[in-house]
Parts: structure tokens; C-alpha cells; sequence
């Protein structure tokens, strides 16, 4: 059955017939007159488990009604205020106020013209959201494996943070069964990965995998002008910068492209993206923009230790290759902590899962999830599941957000029907049978412990550099963070500069650093600036650039 666009317009209107021409062949497109039409619609595709793509509205009383309706009755359909031409600049103030209320999600100018790109542009935009939302219906990448293998949770994670479009099948499933049989899998495999018409992997590891998708797994020959160590937003933005300026670049990531923004369901603060962009989305952008301009990736080897030589320096991997490059930028960004309880921690990848696990939402319809943290992080991914799951309960430690979310996500959450926030709550313990089914939750005040039905734990709390592959001689604060500019005592060192000539540090990974995504773009940015002039101080001419990669 094909998804469903529902508009409140008149048929013969020019925004139903935009819609009708451009999408008609891939959704129904339906239109209603007065918001009661609208409503009954909406009733009688929820009575049929009709998917709902889109459902746009004008911006009254009624059409807000109607909005209301369609978060209740299709939570997961983007909702949107339809526009007159100059309503946005005559009507901002109310318009911002219907935004933060979650009256809609969005707003769409009607079309001006035919065609009106314009428009097409967001709708376009907001339905490629709900397909990300909901899974597509067919895919290159196929996994078949059992619902509580913690392999398949690591795949799903890596695919949808590099924005790759995949399927999962229960591997005791009628369609589970069919691809083993297709692909001559003998039984007995855990977790196998079919790629478009290639041979199907059988419990491979994510190196495999990402060979399979044609990524880069080991440094070319030579010397780099300079090696990038992590590929979040800081680092994907130096390889940006740098390979568009002649530089010759590595790019080492060990896992996925985009970091701990990478995992973000939708960051609405980023600048140009009035809309929103997800960080995977944010992220795979980036690394084309990188590898279209000469970077050359490194995938699947992490950093070991790094060794300075003369105007050299040398990035050894944990695959036993290294890099040899003239200047190094550390961005290899903070991971989230863990609990550090052996209740829950047996639970990882199988109800227990450390980030926003945009890739475990879609299994969660019905279901009770819990989210602890009190940043941005943890308020996008509440807002992410509560598409999906029934309930969903943000455990804070402290007695406020104010501290530590932005104003704008403190007041989404608390639009939000589904979500709960509860304070003064830490996790102590969790159980089941094969997987999560309950957690224990104590109040730090009082000891006081309450075990609750919990169906998936997602962890965001704190933050731990990944700096220990450092050598001494970089300096650190005494949490790992590293040290640049002033900071080192070195008085020629620039102001991302580390205290070893030719080593610069950006992003999270860097102490006093602001832990925005727009901020770390910046320093990567800002970086290669500074390693322009130490090449400059330290040789004549940049090395030519490499083919891409």
C-alpha cells in the first residue's frame, strides 16, 4: 500500500495539483476541503494502519486541529503549516510561537508557480525524514539475524549513521529464510549481510562490511600534507577544508563518520537547515563533499599511538599500517560514559544501548524506552523515540535541563504527550530473560530504589575524550582533554595548536571547546588556516594532491 500525503486544500487548488503531479505515483495523494473532511480522513486511514507520510494544513484554528489529530492518530507523519506567499516575514512572531508549541513541525510555502521548485524542495526534504523515520520497503542491504543479536544492532547502527538505506529480517522469518536460501546460507549462521546481487557475508566483522560498500581501509603510499584522526564534525570538516585548498589529506575513523552528532535524530540549530537535518544525513554530506575534493579515507583502523620526527610525524593503526603525514589534527571527539553497572552492562546491544540508537526506534512501536541524560543529545533522541514508543521517560540525575539542553528542546519535550521527565533518577540495575525487561531506578536523595518495566535503556551521559593512544609529550588536562594556544605554555603555539609543533586539536577531543556541532565545524575549519602557515614555515610547497578516493 502506497504512503499517503493528505492535504487540506481544494482539489482544484494549485498546491493539491503540484502535490498530484509530482507524487501521485508514489503516494495518494488526497485532499479535503473543510477540516471535518480532513479529520474523517485521517480516521479511516488510522482504522486501516495506513501509513501516512505527510499531512499539511493552513494555519488556522482548524487546520491546527487537524495537526493535533494527525500527531495522535500517526505520530510518525510529518506535520506541516501550509503558507501564503509572505505570511513567514507578516506573521513570524505567531509562527514561532505555533513552532515551539508543536502546533506543527514545519511550514511550507505554497507553490508560486508551476513548476515551483522551491517548494518541492521541502516536501521532497520532508518526506525523505519520514522514509528515514519509518524504514524503506526495500533496500541494497539486507540483514538477517535473530531480534536480540547485538552484531546486527551494530550493523543497523554503523548503516544508518552513514545514511545507507538497509533492511533487517528476523533470521526465523519467512523472508529471513528465503535470502539464507537464496544466498545458499547454511543454518547455524548469526548474522548475515547480503549487499545488493554480491556473495551474502556470513558473520562478518564491520571491517567486511565496509569493504563490501567499497570503503578505504588502508593509507596510500608517501607522505600526507596532514592526517586527520576521527571524522565527526570537526574532523570531516578540516579533511573539507584542507583537501579543497591542495592539501593532501587522511582521514582516519575507526567506526562511523559524524560522531556523537552522527547518532542525532534531528539537530534543528544547525545553521542553514531551517527545517532540520539529521546527523547521519549532516554527516554522509560532509564525507562526499571530503572525498570529492581529494580526502582519502581511512575506514576501520583506530589510532595507536602517535610519533613525532623532526618536521614528521607518524600515526601508527591498530591494523599495524601508519600514516605518515607533515602536520596531524587530533578530532577524535568523546564517547559517552558508561553506567558502570554489571546489571545493565550484560544488557549492551540487546535492550541497553549507549547513544540516541536511531537504528533501534523503529522496533520500539508499543514499547516502554528510557533515555538517560540531560543534554541535547538525550532530548533529541526522547524526541526521536517518542515517534515510535509508547512511552518514553528521560531519567535525569539533577532537578533541572535548564543547565544543560537548549531552551528550544526543553520546550519540544514538554509538547510531547509521551515523554516523561523524571529528576533526582539514576539507573542501578536491570534484568530479564534474553533481553532488558526491567531496571531498577534510584533516587540519589533518599536511596529510595523503584524497579519499573523497561523495555530499552539508551545512555547519554558525560563524556570521555579518546586520547589515551596519545604519547606523553601531547599534553593533557586531567580528564584527556588535550591542551592547545596559550593553554600549553608553548607562547608560539597557535591557537589549536598542541604543544608539538605541526599537532593542532579540534572539537569535542579539545579542552574548552564549545561541544556544539556548528562550533566544531568551525575549528576544522579554522584549522587549516594554522596548518597552512606551519607548512609554510616548515617547507616549500605542499605536497600535490591525491587522486580521490
Amino acid at each position: 500500500m502506497r504512503p499517503h500525503i493528505v492535504v487540506m486544500s481544494g482539489r482544484g487548488d494549485r498546491t493539491y495539483t503540484e502535490l498530484e503531479a509530482r507524487y501521485g505515483s508514489a503516494y495518494t495523494v488526497t485532499a479535503g476541503t473543510t477540516a471535518e473532511e480532513v479529520s474523517g480522513l485521517l480516521s479511516d486511514l488510522a482504522a486501516a494502519s495506513a501509513e501516512v507520510a505527510l499531512v499539511a494544513t493552513p494555519r488556522t484554528v482548524a487546520g491546527t486541529q487537524v495537526l493535533a489529530q494527525a500527531r495522535r492518530s500517526h505520530p510518525r507523519a510529518q506535520r506541516a503549516f501550509l503558507l501564503d506567499w509572505g505570511e513567514l516575514r507578516a506573521a513570524r512572531e505567531e509562527i514561532v510561537r505555533s513552532l515551539a508549541h508543536r502546533e506543527a513541525d514545519h511550514v511550507v510555502d505554497r507553490p508560486a508557480r508551476v513548476p515551483d521548485e522551491r517548494f518541492h524542495r521541502t516536501i521532497t526534504e520532508l518526506l525523505e525524514t519520514w522514509w528515514r523515520d519509518s524504514g524503506v520497503l526495500a533496500a541494497p542491504v539486507v540483514i538477517v539475524a535473530p531480534p536480540t543479536s547485538p552484531q546486527a544492532h551494530v550493523f543497523c547502527d554503523l548503516l544508518q549513521r552513514h545514511d545507507y538505506p538497509y533492511v533487517r529480517h528476523d533470521i526465523a522469518s519467512e523472508a529471513g529464510r528465503e535470502l539464507l536460501a537464496e544466498h545458499d546460507v547454511a543454518e547455524g549462521a548469526h548474522v548475515v549481510v547480503a549487499i545488493a546481487d554480491r556473495p551474502a557475508l556470513v558473520d562478518p566483522s564491520t571491517v567486511d562490511v565496509a569493504v563490501a560498500l567499497g570503503s578505504r581501509v588502508r593509507p596510500g603510499e608517501g607522505t600526507y600534507d596532514v592526517a586527520i584522526v576521527g571524522a565527526g564534525p570537526a574532523g570531516l570538516a578540516a579533511a573539507v577544508y584542507a583537501s579543497s585548498e591542495g592539501l593532501r589529506t587522511a582521514l582516519v575513523e575507526p567506526t562511523a563518520m559524524g560522531g556523537q552528532a552522527g547518532t542525532s535524530s534531528m539537530i534543528r540549530n544547525y545553521l542553514g537547515f531551517p527545517r532540520g537535518v539529521s546527523g547521519a544525513d549532516l554527516a554522509a554530506r560532509a564525507f562526499e563533499q571530503a572525498v570529492l575534493f581529494g580526502t582519502e579515507m581511512v575506514y576501520g583502523a583506530s589510532a595507536a599511538a602517535l610519533e613525532s620526527m623532526g618536521d614528521r610525524h607518524r600515526v601508527c593503526l591498530s591494523t599495524g599500517d601508519e600514516v605518515i603525514a607533515r602536520s596531524v589534527v587530533i578530532a577524535t571527539g568523546v564517547s559517552y560514559r558508561t553506567l558502570d553497572r554489571p546489571g545493565v552492562d550484560r544488557w549492551r546491544d540487546t535492550g541497553v544501548f549507549y547513544g540516541a540508537g536511531a537504528a533501534e526506534a523503529r522496533s520500539l512501536c508499543g514499547r516502554r524506552a528510557f533515555v538517560v541524560g540531560g543534554g541535547n543529545s538525550a532530548g533529541q533522541a526522547a524526541m526521536h523515540l517518542a515517534r515510535f514508543a509508547s512511552q518514553v521517560t528521560i531519567l535525569v540525575r539533577g532537578t533541572s535541563l535548564a543547565s544543560s539542553m537548549s531552551e528550544y528542546l526543553v520546550n519540544d519535550l514538554a509538547t510531547v504527550p509521551n515523554i516523561e521527565v523524571r529528576y533526582a533518577a539514576e539507573v542501578v540495575d536491570g534484568g530479564g530473560s534474553t533481553n532488558l525487561e526491567w531496571i531498577d531506578i534510584a533516587d540519589p536523595s533518599t536511596g529510595a530504589v523503584e524497579r519499573v518495566a523497561a523495555d530499552a535503556l539508551f545512555v547519554l551521559i558525560g563524556a570521555e575524550p579518546f586520547t589515551s593512544w596519545l604519547p606523553p609529550q601531547v599534553q593533557t588536562d586531567e580528564w584527556g582533554y588535550v591542551l592547545t594556544g596559550e593553554a600549553t605554555g608553548r607562547m608560539d603555539a597557535a591557537e589549536l595548536e598542541t604543544n608539538v609543533q605541526g599537532v593542532f586539536a579540534v572539537g569535542d577531543v579539545r579542552q574548552g571547546s564549545m561541544k556544539r556541532v556548528a562550533a566544531a565545524a568551525g575549528e576544522g575549519a579554522t584549522c587549516v588556516r594554522l596548518l597552512h602557515d606551519h607548512l609554510t614555515r616548515t617547507t616549500a610547497a605542499p605536497t600535490a594532491i591525491a587522486s580521490p578516493a
